[in-house]
């Protein structure tokens, strides 16, 4: 079984791992090798980042691409950054990895998305808009960094980047299977690092899951949005979420973190 939050629970999460005694700078580390590793990374590679800590997983995967002699651009569209992310994007500078605050995507082959995550609301400033379309306008394979940026975690809505991937690090969120998600999103992985959801989520029963006859929601309670986006017919809850697990493996891959392959951060 697979959990389903909002933007809230993961935040809260996030901050509960953290206050007890996680170092901040090892989970931003697993996200970044968690994208690392969900992708066939070749050609010319464009990341792009805005100013949070997605634009920090966008330079732990600058400098794990750089580590395995993988070319790659780093795409500024903002000088500001978190203090992790500042962390990383100094060790970008001391790898020499290109740095460039021009968003041209003519002759790119790989863009990463890591302009805004999942706390995002609102309209999107017109310089972002500009990049977003730009990026949509592009010829590259587009992966996105949590979820794709411009769209709601909560509700999948909103002017966003259209992705051939988008890696969900934690738990899947809400907007990642809701509103305009299925249009935006082409594939979709789940990276799990490590973090205990601290709060309510709704339980996802996967093609791996033995799903129950009985419990104690029915998916009409529960999942009325999530059934509707997936197209599932009508039927008994139990033959409804059956419906529902076989169409999240055809949608989703979900990963967990492991300390194969991990290195230190500060080895970086």
């Amino acid at each position: 079984m697979e959990k389903l939050i909002s933007v809230a629970v993961m935040r809260d999460s996030d901050a509960a791992e953290i206050a007890g005694g996680t170092d901040s700078k090892i989970l931003m580390y697993r996200a970044g090798l968690g994208i690392f590793r969900s992708f066939d990374w070749h050609g010319k590679i464009d990341i792009v980042t805005g100013s949070g800590n997605n634009a920090g997983d966008g330079y732990v995967l600058a400098l794990l691409l750089h580590r395995h002699g993988i070319p790659c651009r780093i795409v500024r569209t903002s000088e500001k950054c978190s203090p992790d992310g500042s962390y990383f994007f100094t060790k970008c500078q001391e790898r020499g990895i290109p740095v460039t605050t021009e968003a041209d995507f003519s002759g790119t082959d790989q863009i990463v998305d890591c302009l805004l995550g999942t706390g995002f609301r609102g309209e999107l400033r017109p310089n972002l808009r500009q990049v977003v379309e730009q990026i949509n306008q592009s010829a590259a394979a587009v992966l996105s960094v949590d979820i794709n940026s411009g769209m709601n975690g909560d509700t999948g809505t909103g002017f966003c980047v259209q992705s051939d991937r988008t890696v969900s690090v934690g738990c899947l969120k809400y907007g990642h299977l809701l509103g305009m998600a299925q249009g935006k999103i082409w594939s979709l992985y789940n990276y799990d690092i490590g973090i205990p959801c601290k709060g309510s989520y709704l339980p996802l029963f996967t093609a791996d899951d033995r799903t129950p006859e009985n419990w104690d929601f029915t998916p009409e309670d529960t999942f009325p949005q999530i059934l509707d986006s997936f197209h599932i017919p009508a039927g008994t809850p139990a033959q409804r979420m059956q419906k529902l697990a076989e169409a999240l493996r055809e949608k989703i891959c979900f990963c967990s973190a492991s300390e194969a392959g991990e290195i230190p951060y500060t080895a970086l």
